[in-house]
């Protein structure tokens, strides 16, 4: 009789792992596949995903892990980690739902980076689709109605939260109605794309977006009417909701992956900000100009057009360039590339957001908030470069995807702290280089730190603590130098849209640079900057206790 080895059944947990994040529409578009099924954010489908996760994590305490290989240890590891959040998914269902699947939780369907984010692959994946005979095109036409299916979901989940005390905040609802608008204004443009670039089924659709998407965008904003926004609170954040507390410290572990407490969390906040507001007033000293007011008017340091800002982007870009050989052993062949943001999202996010590569040797774009980012100094968009492509973001995900050693699951994994954390360890890299050159762009990073660092206390402050949205906003018009519209969408992203989320900034960079401290105190005149950053990216995207445990075990190798 035959039986299963270790590495086999390691094997088996991690592909039967992979054949559900492979559902996920964020990673269909990595993989550069068609869409064939609308997305289900129903209860019923985060019920069988959290069976999905329990059966993982039974099968995963069934094996000895102790005997396996480090590498498959580390797969196994991942696994773990996404099992147990796919494991919550029903528990956590009318607080917070993950929609794109990669652990990427958001309070209201019908906000930007839920909501939002989902339609935007939604629409990317059905303008992609091929319409070359019969049956595609009778696929796209059932895929366009059930569009219509996701719509109605958003507005039966928002009524499902009502009728348990989560409505979501009056100052949101007025976020939530621009987005819902706007969405459903380029639904046709949106669902038309395919059809257009193949001269085909467009009369079809345009009736079917008549029909029945445009009725149903008119449900989802009726959804969000009176008598809803009658019983929604004016205050804002997870602990005013029954049972939001206990939930948002579980997002908390989360995203930061440390067994961390929100007051702890708090307390760093404040006394990083007291690290980043000195340095402010350091640089000003030095430079002996009042940068705030002085950066105003100064045209060196703004941009009106979208031409313009892609060209300050890419200043910084250029400049790093040069040094990467010397950050790293190994680039990614994939280039990168920066984009305006859609203008259905330009209200509703602050500065933009980067999308991988979609295979090995794609692009991997930013896209970036013209309408936001044209009003103001661009001190900010230094360290934004960093973080968002080299040595940042795209480094990261770039090498990941093209690394053919990991299991297709560790290639496309998601993992918040280590995608963030490693983000903004890449602008000290950056900064250690001399990237920030002139006093004005010292500043400007000093500026990006107290930005994400206020994150720290207001996340927890809004979410946990009990801070009112104004208190929120009043810390960051005394402790940042945000304009009134960040402001205004920042508060609200940690409050009602992304709870949590925030946190892994500037909590993994930490980890990333005491990891790097302690690899070149074992190593001593050994330690290779290039071999430290191959032995963070060379795995992918892991829990930051996960990452500990393989940099330990790399240094006892190497000593």
């Amino acid at each position: 009789m035959s039986t299963t080895s270790p590495i086999e059944t390691a094997t088996q947990i991690a592909d039967a792992a992979w054949a559900e994040l492979r559902k996920s529409v964020f990673v269909q578009q990595l993989l550069g596949e068609p869409l064939t099924q609308i997305p289900d954010v129903s209860f019923a489908e985060a019920q069988r995903r959290s069976k999905v996760g329990r059966s993982l994590l039974d099968r995963l305490d069934a094996l000895d892990e102790s005997t396996l290989p480090h590498d498959v240890r580390l797969t196994l590891r991942v696994v773990r980690f996404r099992a147990a959040t796919w494991a919550k998914e029903a528990d956590f269902y009318w607080h917070v739902i993950d929609p794109l699947r990669i652990g990427f939780f958001g309070m209201f369907l019908p906000t930007a980076y839920c909501g939002g984010f989902l339609l935007n692959y939604v629409h990317r994946q059905l303008a992609w689709a091929s319409l070359d005979d019969d049956s595609a095109r009778r696929r796209y036409l059932a895929l366009v109605r059930d569009y219509a299916r996701l719509i109605d979901a958003f507005a039966e989940r928002t009524a499902g939260q009502a009728e348990r005390g989560m409505c979501m905040p009056r100052p949101q609802i007025l976020a939530a109605r621009r987005l819902v608008q706007s969405l459903g204004q380029r639904a046709l443009e949106n669902l038309s794309a395919a059809p257009s670039k193949a001269g085909c089924l467009e009369k079809e659709v345009a009736l079917l977006v008549a029909e029945v998407v445009e009725p149903a965008f008119g449900r989802l904003l009726e959804a969000l009417a009176e008598p809803y926004y009658s019983r929604a609170p004016d205050s804002v954040g997870m602990s005013q909701y029954p049972g939001g507390r206990e939930i948002y410290q579980q997002l908390v572990r989360l995203h930061t992956t440390l067994d961390i407490t929100s007051e702890a969390l708090h307390a760093k906040g404040l006394e990083r900000m007291a690290e980043a507001e000195a340095e402010m007033q350091a640089i000003c000293a030095r430079a002996r100009a009042p940068f705030p007011s002085r950066l105003q008017d100064d045209p060196q340091w703004r941009a009106a057009t979208a031409d313009g800002v892609h060209a300050a982007f890419q200043r910084y870009t250029d400049r790093i360039q040069p040094h990467l050989p010397n950050l790293f052993e190994r680039l990614p062949r994939s280039p990168c590339q920066y984009a305006p943001l859609p203008e259905a999202l330009q209200s509703s996010m602050t500065f933009g957001y980067y999308e991988q590569p979609r295979q090995a040797g794609t692009h991997g774009t930013y896209f970036f908030n013209v309408a936001n980012m044209t009003q103001r100094p661009l001190i900010r968009v230094g360290p934004l470069a960093y973080h968002e492509l080299v040595p940042g973001h795209h480094i990261h995900f770039a090498s990941q995807l093209e690394n053919e050693s990991l299991h297709p699951f560790r290639s496309h994994s998601f993992v918040n702290a280590f995608n963030e954390g490693w983000a903004e360890y890449a602008i000290t890299l950056a900064e250690e280089l001399g990237m920030f050159e002139q006093p004005e762009e010292q500043y400007g990073r000093a500026t990006h730190d107290a930005a994400l660092i206020s994150r720290l206390v207001i996340d927890t402050g809004m979410n946990a603590l009990g801070w009112s949205l104004e208190q929120a906003r009043d810390y960051l018009r005394e402790h940042t130098q945000q304009t009134e519209e960040e402001i205004v969408s920042e508060t609200l992203r940690y409050s009602c849209d992304l709870p949590a989320q925030s946190l892994a900034y500037k909590i993994g960079d930490l980890v990333f640079l005491e990891l790097r401290d302690r690899m070149r105190a074992a190593l001593g005149d050994e330690f290779d900057l290039r071999k430290f950053h191959s032995c963070v990216l060379g795995p992918g995207a892991l829990p930051l206790s996960d990452l500990e445990w393989h940099v330990d075990s790399v240094i006892e190798d190497l000593r």
